[in-house]
């Protein structure tokens, strides 16, 4: 039997890094993260009481937030009318990545005196460089291990198309509708997991042919273009591509493939910001937004250092007072110059906001990038929220197995499960993930700047952090060995509990007329 349920996973890592698709006939109500413990008896963070009381008849100002991620669908029926212009020349950000595919990070970092090493034996290299030469060995073992895996998963996607063709050889029907693929009754498991592939994929086509060709024809042309370029240890490219060095204010960015579709950055803008209460889809968080596009990740092509510390510098240069980062990666290839960025937005009171990420890991033991913890030893970001994703049941399941967690490492959890929200073509979706709970947090961290603009971002921060929903029971997260171990919430991240709307904002009225007192 093929690993198929695997195959799912990889689907998802592939088109939406970060972000995790779920059917499930469980699922809460769309909107559900807005919703309030005591009134709707599920932990969302009380967006909706927050507008029925404390912000109703209020003015805001309108604030802007930078979405880092694979851009965003800027045609949507619930995000267009909230996108920000750039008023030198009409575009909605930036795309930083110029091409569709360069070199992977780990590449470069692999590639960097691959041709001094590749003709020595650990027993021949001076001592001197020994320690350097077997980092330089493990880094291309990582490459080498990504190439297998990509190559094991084209087998996959392969024998995935060949049991979708044979599903519909069985029906005997030319054009079977996703009703067809519903009632369709098979004892194999490999179908059985390829269907569930079809019924979740294939309503956002126009039909099973389509489906196909995207979610698996296409797929396999991008991960073998992917070992060709993006793992190609031979020939560095990309580095000095479309989309990089001095961005002009009046340039409109770099058109990639119209056939790259943006799911995840799309699914993201809508949890912050979706028009609200105009009888479409959903109500984002917040309601006087305007979000910026800014691309630097897409379907395969992985973020690199280099693409998201200009992206930073954009965003803060351009009047972004808050930035959701939803992605993150093991390593760095060039730490120093994301730092820089990060601290370039301290300095001009930006608020960051970054996923925790979905490999179920302790952060406190486990490397992951990009974080707030300088390099050079010089401190940490005092302006950084790192997010973790929770589930509406207020029980031992309320942090899902995916997300990762940590003591000193995590600062909020936030709803990250069955999340509703935009996706391409004026269509929604269901997706899970640390990415989806970190714009929930960036949504909360726009609305406070939208109603108390003095407030600065690390006093945001602080107000998100100490107004939190405190947890005070235990829940199950994976240990080192991924074993489900019970322990209390209070260890799994720095404030104990999950982000609230209602709860930040009265904290931040008080906070506001300390200030407004003080000055």
């Amino acid at each position: 039997m093929i690993e198929l349920r695997r195959l799912i996973k990889n689907i998802i890592f592939i088109t939406a890094l970060f972000c995790l698709f779920y059917v499930d006939g469980t699922a809460q109500k769309v909107n559900w993260q807005n919703l309030d413990m005591r009134t709707d008896s599920v932990l969302g963070v009380s967006t909706e009481k927050a507008y029925a009381t404390l912000l109703k008849g209020r003015k805001s100002s309108s604030t802007i937030v930078a979405i880092i991620d694979s851009g965003i669908d800027t045609l949507h029926e619930d995000l267009k009318s909230v996108l920000w212009i750039n008023s030198r020349n009409g575009s909605h950000g930036w795309n930083f990545i110029g091409q569709e595919m360069g070199q992977e990070d780990i590449v470069h970092i692999a590639s960097d005196k691959k041709e001094f090493y590749d003709s020595l034996s650990y027993a021949v290299v001076p001592v001197s460089f020994r320690k350097e030469y077997s980092v330089h060995c493990k880094d291309i073992a990582i490459v080498n291990q990504k190439i297998d895996a990509d190559n094991n998963f084209i087998e996959r996607l392969k024998q995935s198309k060949a049991i979708i063709e044979r599903i519909v050889q069985k029906m005997g029907r030319d054009k079977p509708t996703w009703k067809d693929f519903r009632n369709y009754m098979t004892q194999d498991e490999d179908e059985k997991e390829v269907q569930k592939i079809i019924l979740s994929r294939m309503p956002l086509y126009a039909d099973w042919k389509q489906c196909k060709l995207n979610e698996v024809d296409n797929l396999i042309n991008l991960v073998q273009y992917h070992i060709e370029h993006g793992l190609n240890l031979g020939n560095l490219e990309g580095d000095t591509t479309m989309g990089d060095g001095n961005v002009s204010p009046d340039a409109i960015g770099i058109v990639v493939n119209p056939n790259l579709v943006p799911y995840h950055g799309t699914h993201v803008a809508g949890i912050i910001g979706a028009v609200r209460n105009n009888g479409l889809g959903m109500n984002g968080i917040a309601d006087n937004v305007k979000i910026m596009m800014l691309k630097v990740n897409g379907n395969i092509r992985e973020l690199r250092d280099h693409d998201l510390a200009r992206a930073i510098h954009f965003a803060v240069d351009h009047g972004a007072r808050v930035i959701n980062m939803s992605f993150g990666k093991p390593y760095s290839s060039n730490k120093a110059e994301v730092d820089s960025a990060i601290k370039y937005a301290m300095d001009r009171d930006v608020l960051l906001v970054h996923a925790a990420g979905n490999n179920g890991q302790n952060l406190d033991v486990v490397e992951h990038y990009p974080n707030p913890k300088y390099g050079d030893g010089s401190g940490t970001a005092y302006a950084w929220i790192e997010v973790g994703a929770s589930a509406w049941k207020d029980d031992s399941s309320l942090v899902p197995a995916f997300s990762n967690y940590g003591k000193n490492s995590v600062d909020v959890f936030a709803p990250g499960i069955d999340i509703y929200s935009t996706i391409p073509d004026s269509k929604y979706a269901t997706y899970s993930g640390t990415s989806m709970a970190a714009p929930v947090v960036a949504g909360i961290a726009t609305l406070i700047r939208e109603y108390y603009p003095r407030l600065t971002a690390k006093q945001v921060k602080d107000i998100i952090l100490k107004s939190v929903t405190k947890i005070t029971h235990n829940v199950l997260v994976n240990d080192k060995d991924g074993i489900a171990q019970s322990i209390p919430f209070s260890q799994i991240c720095k404030s104990g509990g999950i982000v609230n709307a209602y709860s930040a904002l009265k904290l931040a009225e008080e906070s506001s007329n300390y200030v407004q007192f003080r000055k």
